[in-house]
């Protein structure tokens, strides 16, 4: 169910438009600003006990916006918001597994890192598989 929670929160983050991002697994070239992603299953749990059984998992996207040091902190802050504001309230069903984001994301504080601001931005999801047939 990972790979396709993935894809569907993935999607979801390419819709907002062109940005470079660092993907989990895959070699990137990445210039400021960027993004960096992954993807955390935290919970899996099993909604009924039968001959049957569905899954739910809970997780989050981690989003972290990396920005130059120096221009202030509107352009890093304003992504963060475009992003909190997309997934809020999604509910996306591919393949058989509902994703949804119930609750706003979390929006972290700025960092240094490398000499780079850095912004975390958490995406918690609760998935659900709909049928196994």
């Amino acid at each position: 169910m990972k790979k396709i929670i993935r894809s569907i929160l993935q999607t979801q983050l390419t819709e907002l438009g062109k940005f470079s991002t660092a993907w989990e697994g895959v070699n990137n070239k990445v210039s400021l600003p960027y993004q960096a992603v992954f993807l955390s299953v935290t919970t899996s749990d099993t909604t009924s006990i039968s001959d049957k059984p569905l899954s739910v998992e809970t997780g989050f996207l981690q989003v972290t916006l990396f920005y130059p040091n120096g221009n202030g902190t509107h352009a890093i802050e304003e992504r963060a918001e475009l992003i909190r504001n997309h997934f809020y309230g999604q509910s996306i069903i591919e393949e058989n597994v509902q994703v949804v984001i119930s609750q706003p994301p979390t929006i972290g504080g700025i960092f240094l890192n490398d000499d780079k601001l850095a912004l975390p931005i958490t995406i918690h999801y609760t998935a659900y598989e709909l049928n196994k047939e």
